[in-house]
Parts: structure tokens; C-alpha cells; sequence
């Protein structure tokens, strides 16, 4: 019983070490209304994956209610950060500025960028699908690619493809060179320390949901390496539930598909945008 106990030990020890060159960095920021409170609970799941795989988190809050602040503060693996003084594209750049003080460069760390939500990405098999490129020395920037998007709000799924497209094709992406879709708009990204830079020292007239996507796009056109990982990733359902059919849901996914396309060089949009001002 004794030998039994101790090789479960190891087992679930050599588990928590294999991600110790893996650090996710987030920003959350929760209120009282429901879609929050929805939010919120998926965010500490995150964090309870990230922990039983022995996973470090940087987290930059912006004024969240105390009640999810108190809960964030009791996991050991979360270095939380509180900043209510920041926008979107700042706060995650302050996020993964401390995640890269975390490990020296020398033990070739890898950053995951994530939207707090998104719990059912952080899973043993999808990381390892993720990591083992970087690892390998063969990419710079991962790029997960949802298996199966029938999980996802109806609406959203429709302009998320039609996005990718047009990003893919504003960007310069030749089929012959990746012929299958890179889910640019699923917002999870991986790299390493090269990779890093190009979303640490972006610099968008936007600066919102394109700080994630458009610093792939130009470390592409540096000849930095990108690839893509598959990865299985459902939709929560009661996310989808809380966003299904809500006006206020379908305005902003319409407002990131034209704002990001015209701060990514798309001549339609921008032609749109720059008539509006």
C-alpha cells in the first residue's frame, strides 16, 4: 500500500512538472449582473486547472467585485494584480510583462495567453498539443485552431469564420503556404520568448481585441514561425446560453469583426472607418 501511495505521488508530481516552462497571463473583470457572475465562475475554474497542472498565472484585474478578488487571492499558483487605470491592450501587456519576470530567459519559458473564461483550453492534452512545437524549437507563435465550433453561439460562429478569412487574406497568407484556416478570432495564443515581444511592444490605434491578433500577423510578415495546433475546446454552455439571441452580444461581436479588420490594413473597412471620422 505504501509503494502504491508513493507511486501515485510521483505520478501526480512528474504531472505538475511537466508545464513548469508554461506560464498564462489574463485579465478579468467581473461585476454583479449575471453574465459576469457567469464569467467569473469559469475564470476560477482556469485558475484550478492551471493549479493541478502545476500552472503559474499572472492576472491583471480591473476592479473587480472584492467577493471574486477574495476568491482569486486563494489560489497559490495566481499572481494577481489589481489595476483599474488600464485599457484592454494595456492590461494584458502589464499581464504578460510580469509573466515574463517570472522565469529567466534562459529556462526558454513559454507564455499562454488567454481570455479568463476560456477554462476548457487549459487541459492536459490541449497544452501538450500547443507546446510541443515551441518546445521542439520549430515555432515562435501558436495559433489553436478550434476542432469542432458547433459549441459556440450561432451568430458568433457565422462572423468568426467570415473573419478569419478576411484576416487571412488582408494579411497576405497565401493558401498554398497554410491551406487550412488559422482561427486568428479564437483570442488564445502561444509563444516564446520571441514570439513575446511582438505582443509586448504592440502599438494599435485600436489597442483592444486586436492586441491579440494583429502582433501574430506582424511577426508573419518578419518571418517569424507560426503554426497551428488543433485543440479540443467546447463553448460553456451556459455562456452560450446567457450570450444566444442577446442584441447587446451580436452588437459587439459586429463591432470587434469591423474594428479589428480595419485596424488590420482591410481596405473596406478602413475605408469605412476612416469616412466615420
Amino acid at each position: 500500500m505504501e509503494n502504491r501511495e508513493k507511486l501515485i505521488n510521483l505520478e501526480q508530481q512528474e504531472r505538475k512538472e511537466q508545464f513548469s516552462d508554461l506560464i498564462i497571463f489574463t485579465t478579468t473583470f467581473y461585476g454583479e449582473d449575471k453574465t459576469s457572475l457567469i464569467r467569473a465562475e469559469l475564470a476560477e475554474n482556469l485558475f484550478a486547472n492551471a493549479k493541478e497542472l502545476g500552472i503559474s498565472c499572472v492576472v491583471v484585474d480591473g476592479g473587480s467585485t472584492p467577493q471574486f478578488l477574495k476568491k482569486v487571492e486563494q489560489f497559490d499558483n495566481v499572481k494577481l494584480i489589481v489595476e483599474p487605470s488600464l485599457g484592454i491592450g494595456e492590461s494584458r501587456r502589464h499581464a504578460l510583462q510580469e509573466a515574463m519576470q517570472l522565469v529567466p530567459v534562459d529556462k526558454k519559458p513559454n507564455f499562454l495567453w488567454t481570455e479568463p473564461e476560456k477554462s476548457g483550453l487549459v487541459t492536459e492534452n490541449n497544452l501538450k498539443a500547443m507546446i510541443e512545437g515551441l518546445r521542439d524549437g520549430k515555432t515562435d507563435i501558436v495559433v489553436p485552431l478550434r476542432k469542432n465550433k458547433d459549441s459556440l453561439p450561432k451568430f458568433q460562429a457565422w462572423i468568426e469564420s467570415r473573419a478569419n478569412k478576411r484576416a487571412k487574406k488582408t494579411a497576405g497568407i497565401p493558401d498554398e503556404l497554410i491551406e487550412e484556416e488559422i482561427d486568428l478570432w479564437f483570442g488564445p495564443k502561444m509563444f516564446n520568448f520571441a514570439g513575446a515581444e511582438y505582443f509586448l511592444n504592440y502599438k494599435g490605434k485600436l489597442d483592444k481585441w486586436d492586441a491579440i491578433i494583429k502582433p501574430v500577423i506582424d511577426a508573419y510578415n518578419d518571418k517569424k514561425r507560426i503554426s497551428i495546433a488543433p485543440v479540443d475546446f467546447t463553448y460553456d454552455q451556459s455562456q452560450r446560453q446567457d450570450e444566444e439571441g442577446s442584441k447587446d452580444f451580436r452588437r459587439k461581436r459586429v463591432e470587434q469583426y469591423t474594428a479589428i479588420l480595419a485596424e488590420l490594413g482591410d481596405e473596406f473597412w478602413k475605408d469605412k472607418f476612416e469616412k466615420k471620422e
